[in-house]
């Protein structure tokens, strides 16, 4: 089993994607682009979604995937899973978390 971790600033991200235009667009998908600024506050699902990538990749292993390869997406429970590169990550569980300052995700790898 393997195990990632991380936590995010919400401002951190909020930051980048201020200084950066396109920032958004080289770290997350249309889908994930378009999610975010669904919401009320869309920098905390920014934000976490950025965790869960950073997670998702130290789990699956520095060095194969680049974060663009991975999107966090919802089952249809309302779950969030990990795909990579479109299709949904065997064997990886993610948990989602944020607070109004920062993010927090877990991911396990099973496999």
């Amino acid at each position: 089993m393997e195990l990632g971790a991380d936590i995010v600033e919400i401002d951190r991200i909020r930051g980048l994607a201020s200084r950066q235009p396109r920032f958004l667009s080289r770290v997350f998908s249309r889908d994930e682009i378009a999610y975010c600024r669904g919401k009320k506050n869309p920098w905390q699902h920014f934000a976490v979604r950025f965790a869960a990538k950073e997670a998702v990749w130290k789990a699956v292993g520095p060095g194969r995937l680049s974060l663009v390869d991975i999107t966090v997406a919802r089952d249809r429970r309302g779950r969030p899973v990990a795909l990579v590169k479109g299709r949904a990550a065997a064997g990886v569980k993610i948990t989602l978390s944020h607070s109004e300052r920062y993010a927090l995700a877990v991911a396990v790898k099973t496999r």
